[in-house]
């Protein structure tokens, strides 16, 4: 990957700088365990002489465990979930293609569809959580594109994907809504015109406040957008299910939200662990809920890699519509990757209906600079030459999301 930094002399400074470019140190055995794994591979492609040495390596070797398990990306595929746990090698498929070391914050960042303007601020700990946790934008934009632009309030806001996407596809957020110190602040910085309230919704006071917020920026206009992630601890699939976290309740505390401010649409994000919580009781109540309060509801699983995004990553959103017309969900721009657990990945799949083959990590991370496991730097010049993709064009600000989707038929 001929992307060594040029002399300072030699930068072509057009769009931003490069942040967060900083991979996680890894340790001798790591080091080990990562050299053994080729791209594609996972845990049974490290030797038992190294494996021995650790305890959960052997304990995923007993018992066996997901693919997906101390994986090394594909380069000519889209990655698999960008989790939290990316800075750690035994969490997911978070090695680098080519690199003995694992992804940086910056590209798991492209991977999950962030253009580089974007910066997360606060530690470390705390932007591998902003990043992992967040909606893909450009899956947010392909759910924007399918209603009149309007003003929105994103609630659970996070680092911002959501809003994020909705801004990106015409939407005007006024306000948006996160308990954590260091997502409000990342939100702050990259949304400029947004009010951020900081509040615990679990709390009377906190509904309080942002319900107050939200009225007081309408000054008396409809509300066209109310949308929403609540927390998924007790709803993922990738760990233990909490069914009494007090987190879940927080699904409760956003219907709240709906029959105050009465928004024309709503829309709420999860992960696919919803549709079977408790039997399917959390998603009927949340149906049941949006209906006898006179919205038409519509909920579907979508697939990232079919909105432009780099990522096997599947989500499922709740749509409700006021006027009483079925909600529609986004048309897939591209070929979706079969899931499957039982070996390596093949091919990208050709598509019965024509669609082009969505974008691959190569396509996302391949212009990023080599960087040494536990190196990189939190800001770096970047030359516009190092580009290779129109994906990374897009990342850049040098191409147009809709000049990127009218053009991918092109490049298949």
């Amino acid at each position: 990957m001929a992307c060594t930094p040029l002399t300072s002399e030699r930068y072509d400074l057009t769009g931003p700088p490069l942040y967060d470019h900083v991979c996680a140190r890894l340790s001798p055995l790591d080091m080990e365990v990562v050299r053994s794994v080729p791209p594609g591979g996972n845990w049974r492609d490290i030797p038992l002489s190294v494996a021995q040495r650790s305890a959960r390596l052997m304990q995923i070797r007993r018992s066996g465990g997901r693919t997906t398990y101390y994986g090394r990306l594909r380069p000519d595929m889209p990655s698999y979930t960008i989790n939290t746990y990316f800075n750690r090698p035994g969490n997911g498929t978070f090695i680098h293609p080519e690199q003995h070391r694992l992804i940086s914050r910056r590209e798991a960042a492209r991977l999950q569809s962030f253009p580089d303007r974007y910066r997360f601020l606060g530690p470390p700990s705390s932007r591998y959580k902003q990043i992992g946790n967040a909606v893909p934008p450009l899956m947010a934009r392909a759910i924007g594109m399918t209603f009149p632009p309007s003003l929105a309030v994103d609630t659970f806001a996070g680092a911002g994907g959501l809003s994020e996407g909705l801004r990106q596809a015409g939407h005007r957020v006024v306000v948006a809504t996160d308990v954590d110190t260091n997502m409000c602040a990342t939100y702050s910085y990259n949304h400029r015109d947004t009010r951020v309230v900081q509040a615990d919704l679990m709390e009377k006071g906190g509904m309080t406040t942002l319900i107050e917020c939200v009225e007081d920026s309408l000054h008396g206009r409809t509300l066209g957008l109310l949308a929403g992630s609540p927390p998924c601890q007790g709803f993922s699939l990738a760990g233990k299910w909490e069914q009494h976290d007090p987190r879940n309740l927080l699904v409760d505390r956003f219907l709240e939200c709906v029959a105050v401010l009465a928004p024309e649409r709503v829309l709420l994000e999860n992960v696919p662990g919803l549709l079977s919580f408790r039997g399917g009781a959390v998603l009927s109540h949340v149906v049941g809920a949006l209906c006898h309060m006179g919205y038409s509801v519509h909920y579907e699983v979508l697939r990232a890699e079919q909105f432009g995004v780099p990522q096997r990553r599947r989500r499922v959103f709740v749509m409700g519509l006021r006027s009483g017309d079925e909600p529609q969900m986004p048309v897939p721009e591209m070929a979706y990757v079969p899931r499957g657990r039982k070996g390596p990945d093949g091919q990208l799949p050709a598509d019965a209906r024509g669609l082009p083959p969505p974008v691959t990590v190569g396509e996302a991370i391949s212009d990023l600079p080599p960087i040494a496991a536990g190196g990189g730097q939190e800001v770096m010049e970047y030359d516009s030459r190092w580009v290779r993709s129109d994906y990374q064009r897009v990342m850049r600000g040098l191409l147009s999301t809709e000049r990127f989707f009218a053009g991918r038929p092109e490049q298949d």
